[in-house]
């Protein structure tokens, strides 16, 4: 009779370990493509799926064009509510490994700015993906670690989220950021874009700083961001130019 039973109760075990298996699962086969046909990996990040790389279509889902500014009088023209992109020093071999920077209104695409979470606000992100909000890029913060409190402060906060956040040590500049020891880990891999300066319409430190845009402004002219320095391994919060040219990662609906 015990034979018997045995295996049925293999049979009856098959779910309870399939369960635990997807349970475990961090989503880092999981990919998006865009209106360009670019795929993008992904990882989840405590209850939070993100991209895996900085976004560089030149499209938004529908297939409307974003309106690309190579010059660099052009771009320092810009109005705050032009919404318009570029590649660090127009160079396409840059698109591909560090993606494309653009405006905060291209980013948006002309959305009003949210506080929520999540921010409700798709911009130029893929079909089921959006601009995280402030308190979006908070939450990744303190899963790794970081308090609320220093989440809400400005500046350099918390202690190596940003050299977890980081990743692809070959492209950054050698720092701190780099040589901490959980440099990589969460998987987030954002990387030494660099960007465009909104008064000069120059590009500055493809190497040395990884910026991002997020859902939330602050006034008229600025927008909350979040920055990356291989002299830290913090996460640096601060408010710059909506006509600059930063990067931008998507996360899931």
């Amino acid at each position: 009779m015990k034979r018997k039973l045995l295996p049925v109760l293999i049979i009856l075990l098959i779910p309870v370990l399939n369960s635990c298996e997807e349970d475990n699962d961090n989503h880092s086969d999981l990919t998006v493509t865009d209106y360009d046909g670019n795929t993008y990996k992904t990882i989840q990040i405590g209850d939070q799926i993100w991209m895996a790389e900085n976004l560089k279509t030149t499209h938004y889902s529908d297939g409307t064009i974003i309106q690309l500014v190579e010059d660099e009088s052009d771009w320092k023209n810009l109005k705050y509510s032009d919404k318009a992109m570029c590649t660090y020093d127009n160079s396409e071999v840059n698109r591909e490994i560090y993606g494309a920077l653009y405006t905060w209104e291209a980013a948006m695409r002309g959305s009003y700015s949210s506080e929520t979470n999540p921010s409700g606000v798709q911009g130029v992100c893929p079909d089921g993906w959006h601009l995280p909000s402030d308190d979006e890029w908070k939450e990744v913060e303190m899963y790794l670690g970081m308090s609320q409190t220093e989440a809400d402060r400005y500046n350099f906060r918390g202690t190596n989220e940003g050299s977890q956040l980081a990743g692809d040590s070959s492209l950054w500049n050698e720092g701190i950021l780099v040589n901490d020891v959980e440099f990589g880990s969460s998987g987030f891999m954002a990387l030494p874009a660099g960007y465009r300066n909104a008064n000069s319409g120059r590009f500055y430190q493809l190497q040395e700083l990884g910026t991002f845009w997020c859902a939330t402004e602050s006034g008229d002219t600025l927008s909350i961001t979040r920055l990356l320095n291989p002299h830290w391994i913090q996460v640096h919060r601060f408010t710059y130019s909506k006509k600059s040219g930063n990067s931008v990662r998507c996360i899931k609906d």
